[in-house]
């Protein structure tokens, strides 16, 4: 929590970001304590990636990107974190107050094959969350061709 003090971004593993990140950056609002895309994700499967359940609770995939004010997260302490369940933590029930959780723009967490498909240039992140292209049985998943544009700049091998 960088010592509880200034800014921090959190990115779940499974995105991919086509835009500056310094334009998510300049989103900080020292009102808040975290800042999301606030989504209203009803998942329509009963299971998901690698067969494991799907869960549908309040603010699913909201803690997937956020920008952090460290200094009004001091109780995400490490034994608060690895005592609390994942639900308390990804519904933000460790805030005083709900109004701490400030929103930003969609583009910022696109939920790829829930979401509608949008042009690239209305999009800022791709969020994989249902299993990306880099596995053989979502190979074929949306915006699975920037995935593997962006992996063939870096030399990433299936």
């Amino acid at each position: 929590m960088c010592g509880y003090e200034g800014w921090a971004i959190f990115m779940d593993c499974d995105v991919l970001v086509l835009d500056d990140v310094s334009r998510l950056w300049a989103l900080r609002d020292e009102r808040y304590a975290v800042q999301v895309v606030k989504h209203d994700h009803q998942p329509r499967e009963t299971v998901k990636f690698l067969g494991q359940p799907q869960t549908s609770y309040p603010k699913k995939n909201w803690s997937s990107v956020m920008l952090i004010n460290c200094a009004k997260c001091t109780a995400l302490t490490l034994e608060y974190v690895n005592t609390s369940s994942g639900l308390d933590l990804h519904r933000f029930n460790w805030l005083e107050d709900e109004h701490l959780v400030g929103e930003i723009p969609h583009r910022w967490n696109h939920l790829v094959d829930y979401d509608d498909e949008l042009p690239l240039d209305e999009v800022s992140v791709l969020h994989y969350t249902s299993g990306g292209p880099w596995f053989p049985d979502y190979a074929n998943c949306g915006y699975a061709d920037e995935w593997r544009r962006e992996a063939s700049h870096l030399q990433l091998t299936l």
